[in-house]
C-alpha cells in the first residue's frame, strides 16, 4: 500500500463531516477542494470526490483495463 499525501485542508474528521457534508459537497462542486479525506479516529478511513471526478476516474481505469486485455 503506498502512502498517502493528505493536507490538512483535505481532512474532514467524520463526526464533522456529519455536520458539515452539504458544505463539502457545495466545495466539490466549485472545484474549491479535490476532494475530502474522512478519518475516523484519525485514521483515513473515505475518500470524498465529486460525482464528476469519479466518473473520470471509472472512464480512465477502463481504459486503462481495456489497452492491457489488447
Amino acid at each position: 500500500m503506498s502512502r498517502l499525501r493528505i493536507s490538512l485542508d483535505e481532512l474532514l474528521p467524520i463526526k464533522q463531516a456529519v455536520r458539515t457534508l452539504p458544505r463539502a459537497l457545495d466545495r466539490l462542486d466549485r472545484a474549491e477542494a479535490p476532494h475530502f479525506v474522512i478519518t475516523k479516529r484519525n485514521q483515513p478511513r473515505a475518500v470524498l470526490i465529486s460525482l464528476d471526478r469519479y466518473e473520470r476516474l471509472l472512464a480512465a481505469f477502463d481504459e486503462a483495463s481495456a489497452e492491457r486485455v489488447v
